[in-house]
């Protein structure tokens, strides 16, 4: 599935849940571009012009948050070791929890719909997003559709493979 690079090759299964950070990431550059450039050329107070520019601050980095700890987040299942891995490119791999331990939840936060990965002991306690958001729309639920047949059914054969 493009959509979140699922990939499946020795042995190992992952996939980028939070693709969909990408417009999001493309207006905050693109407002920080437009303040960074335009205001000097303005004829602003000090005080207005340093104010503009920290909300230009502001946006740039939240687009490099949301691109460093969001967009680019893979979980990695490796059939091997029986581990499911969460990775940042260029910054860490940790491993999140066993095989034995997954418990896939569906939860519900604002109206949207959403899957996690959780612990089976503690299935409401820390849990880590595997799928973006669902919304009742027709596009949406598409999308979910397509999430839970391709990548949800990966998961799932992953797991119950490796614990057989």
């Amino acid at each position: 599935m493009a959509a979140y690079h699922l990939k499946i090759e020795n042995g190992k299964l992952s996939f980028q849940p939070e693709r969909d950070y990408r417009g999001k990431i493309l207006f905050f550059v693109l407002l920080a571009i437009g303040i960074f450039v335009v205001t000097p050329m303005l004829d602003l107070y000090p005080d207005t012009q340093w104010g503009v520019m920290a909300i230009g601050l502001v946006s740039a980095l939240t687009a490099l948050y949301d691109f460093i700890f969001h967009f680019n987040v893979t979980y990695i299942f490796d059939q091997y070791t029986r581990q499911v891995y969460k990775k940042i490119p260029g910054l860490f791999t940790r491993k999140i929890m066993a095989f034995e331990e997954v418990y896939i939840l569906q939860v519900q936060e604002d109206g949207l719909l959403h899957y996690a990965l959780s612990h089976k002991e503690n299935k409401y306690g820390k849990s880590f997003a595997i799928s973006q958001p669902f919304g009742t729309n027709r596009k949406s639920q598409v999308r979910q559709e397509q999430f839970e047949m391709e990548v949800l059914t990966e998961i799932e054969r992953m797991i119950q493979f490796s614990i057989q």
